[in-house]
């Protein structure tokens, strides 16, 4: 059903993309890069969609995603001093630094900016080359030029492949080799500086997609891709809600809320069953300490959300001082003790949440973690993949509480209008849906859900550029050939 995925080197030749391989409006785009200031060369990486698995990596569990022909690229030029990150369009002020010591940069969290990402790939590279011991001879002025098309704020992962191009720009400003695995986790790591408690799926799709497939990525025990054939005779339509909503804005309230709620429900449930708390960290933390053999996987998943259901039932949301008493410890312990390794952001959280939905949060995660090791296992027909699709898209809504108005009336709509599956895709509460078409109906369904949710619902006369794109997956982050 999958195949191992390559964990080639990222400078080796085969990485390299010539330009000519890409439709004449990506061509367009990079030639305008390429001429913009000073001389210099491209790194590209990939948006994704998430096909299935939303919310699950952080928690340690697989997800299904792959990459879209919309990307960013960065292209490394050498100013006479400082690190300089500017971009193309005029709407995006450039930032420059004095000191290229990457341990000295430090992202200003309390203001938040684009720039940002890039700084996050600059430490993540050099990150990695301490990792393999690689000391550079010479620090280096760069410019960091950066253009894309990926929208921002639409689920479809600017952020990261924006961090993924800075991070490999920075690795090949030094000649520094990297695997794709290597990059991946780089990235992973990199991008937190930022403040979000990224889980990883969004950085290993960017750099490890290859085309015509999709990916099942693992976590545990280490990063793994595998291809995944797709459904026969469909293709997969996106389309942007228009609301926007950046995973780093209002994380407290948002993403990184539900980054302390699983582990909360992790915690509750390992009190549960009398395992030590020490070392839980995720829900599969959980699993993990239950079985025996990878048999004893799915159906320990199936007990665990059968658990969380009946508690979801029992209770709306726990406060801190519930969840204290519970586990036997003092409420102002709760961050120290088990958060320590992330405790500024879940401070954060702590300090701006009165309550939390554990259970919920659970359910969803087992159960949806449970679809994607299914379909991984045996890619259902389109039909049954449909389906799949539209449970997810029903947990988000319903138990992890990720989706908004506008995504819920592009999935009816989408689904309406003739969609075998529709789901939200990305972190949610706003940004793009999925869905699955077949080939034959894709013009029909474009035309429809334009007039119904654009100008009907949205009351648009124009429908906005890349709201809407089809994909059947790109390949990963690379450089380019001019």
């Amino acid at each position: 059903m999958s195949e191992a995925h390559n964990s080639s080197v990222i400078t080796a030749e085969s990485t390299f993309q010539n330009i000519s391989s890409f439709d004449a409006d990506v061509q367009a785009r990079l030639n305008i890069l390429a001429d913009h200031g000073e001389k210099g060369y491209i790194l590209r990486a990939p948006g994704r969609v998430n096909l299935l698995g939303e919310h699950v990596d952080y928690s340690g569990f697989g997800v299904m995603p792959m990459a879209v022909a919309s990307d960013v690229c960065v292209k490394v030029s050498y100013p006479s001093s400082g690190l300089v990150i500017d971009n193309v369009e005029s709407r995006f002020d450039t930032k420059t630094y004095d000191n290229l010591t990457s341990s000295e940069l430090e992202v200003d969290l309390a203001n938040h900016h684009w720039s940002h990402y890039v700084l996050c790939g600059y430490k993540a590279a050099f990150d990695a080359m301490e990792k393999k011991s690689f000391a550079p001879p010479a620090l280096k002025p760069l410019r960091l030029t950066v253009y894309g098309n990926v929208p921002a704020g639409s689920g479809l992962s600017s952020s990261s492949a924006l961090v993924v191009a800075s991070t490999l720009a920075v690795c090949s400003a030094y000649d520094f080799e990297i695997t794709r695995t290597e990059l991946a986790v780089a990235a992973i790591e990199g991008e937190r500086h930022v403040g979000t408690l990224s889980g990883g799926m969004d950085q290993s799709a960017s750099i490890l997609s290859q085309t015509g497939s999709a990916l099942y990525i693992q976590f545990v025990p280490s990063l793994t891709a595998s291809r995944v054939t797709l459904p026969a005779g469909v293709t997969f339509v996106i389309c942007n809600c228009l609301k926007k909503k950046e995973k780093a804005v209002d994380a407290s309230q948002y993403y990184n809320k539900r980054v302390v709620e699983c582990r909360l429900a992790a915690l509750l449930l390992a009190k549960r069953y009398n395992l030590p708390l020490e070392g839980v960290k995720t829900l599969r933390n959980v699993v993990d300490a239950l079985v025996s053999s990878p048999a004893d996987m799915l159906p320990t998943m199936v007990e665990l959300a059968d658990i969380s259901k009946q508690e979801s039932a029992k209770t709306e949301a726990s406060t801190l001082a519930d969840v204290a008493a519970l586990l036997g410890c003092a409420e102002g312990d709760i961050l120290s003790t088990f958060f320590s390794d992330r405790a500024t952001a879940c401070a954060d959280v702590f300090a701006d949440s009165a309550n939390f939905s554990l259970w919920k949060r659970a359910q969803h995660v087992f159960e949806e973690s449970a679809r994607v090791m299914g379909v991984a296992e045996t890619m259902p027909d389109a039909p049954d993949f449909g389906k799949v699709m539209n449970a997810s898209h029903e947990s988000c809504r319903d138990l992890f509480e990720c989706s908004c108005d506008e995504l819920n009336k592009l999935v009816g709509i989408c689904m309406d209008s003739g969609a075998l599956g529709s789901r939200l895709t990305g972190a949610g509460w706003g940004g793009c849906n999925v869905s699955c078409v077949k080939e034959g109906e894709v013009d029909a369904f474009i035309a429809n859900v334009k007039q119904k949710y654009y100008v009907e619902f949205m009351g648009m006369t124009e429908v906005p550029d890349n709201a809407i794109c089809v994909s059947n997956g790109s390949c990963g982050a690379s450089r380019v050939v001019i």
